[in-house]
């Protein structure tokens, strides 16, 4: 229905932004301020604000593109879909999740090239919208994760946080997760519970985009740890340290991305 409608007025609505405004590497975040970024950044080259809001930063004399992408799959989903009437080539996406795996603690973080379809955007996008690909898996791409894995492994020491490779599992609803939830969760080989990735990931298989994920732990669900109660000081001062540091880490990974050749792995979606 919107095949016909122009590249450059899709972006105007948006992101109220030119096409040649948004940069090769885009780092998508629901959660994390445009603000925390601006002040890791050399230089802010243009904010924007359509739909979305987001800044194209200068750093390390590298041009990299921040958009707010908004809480949940349809919000998150469709601004992923929108990056791809512009040049962008990579997408980062970074938010929080709740760990299930035992091997992660409040403030780790987990950088993720796979993702188990548990919401109702990725059905629209995945080829035949006929088909319920609810538990299925998408995939990111190989390289852009291993080159965000390389990059956040250097701040490991500083801020004494564990950082591996892991699969997430995407929500439609935080109510929705039930001990039956969570173990369908964990046959699945997920290590946490969000809300934005799988559908992010189909965004960008479906337009040909590279994607990874950068995900920071903020609840414990499966230990009272969770949104609403049993959460400590230490807890909250632990997460927020690494929050503080993560707009930096994801810059130093961008910026990393545009020094490399164009290449990476075709996406695909498989059953788990």
């Amino acid at each position: 229905m919107y095949d016909g409608v122009k590249k450059e007025t899709m972006v105007d609505t948006y992101f109220g932004c030119k096409i040649e405004d948004i940069a090769n590497t885009v780092i998508l975040t629901p959660v994390w301020s445009l603000e925390s970024f601006k002040n890791k950044a050399d230089k802010v080259y243009t904010e924007f604000a359509g739909w979305y809001k987001g800044i194209t930063l200068g750093f390390k004399n590298k041009r990299i593109t921040v958009i707010n992408s908004r809480i949940g799959a349809p919000m998150s989903g469709d601004c992923a879909l929108a990056v791809s009437y512009t040049g962008c080539e990579t997408v980062i996406f970074s938010g929080s999740a709740g760990a299930v795996s035992q091997y992660f603690s409040i403030g780790d973080m987990i950088v993720a090239r796979e993702a188990v379809i548990g919401e109702g955007f990725s059905r629209y996008h995945s080829g035949d919208m006929r088909k319920d690909c609810f538990g299925e898996l998408v995939q990111g791409d190989r390289h852009t994760a291993q080159k965000l894995l390389d990059t956040v492994i250097k701040f490991r020491n500083k801020y004494g946080v564990g950082c591996r490779e892991g699969r997430i599992f995407s929500i439609d609803s935080i109510l929705g997760e039930r001990k039956d939830t969570f173990d369908y969760i964990k046959e699945k080989g997920c290590d946490a519970v969000e809300m934005e990735v799988s559908e992010v990931f189909t965004a960008c298989r479906n337009t040909g985009r590279k994607a990874a994920a950068l995900i920071l732990i903020s609840d414990l669900p499966l230990k009272h740890k969770n949104l609403f109660e049993g959460i400590t000081e230490t807890d909250i001062k632990r997460y927020n340290e690494i929050k503080f540091g993560l707009p930096g880490m994801l810059l130093e990974a961008a910026a990393g991305f545009l020094q490399i050749e164009d290449g990476g792995d075709v996406y695909e979606i498989c059953e788990v």
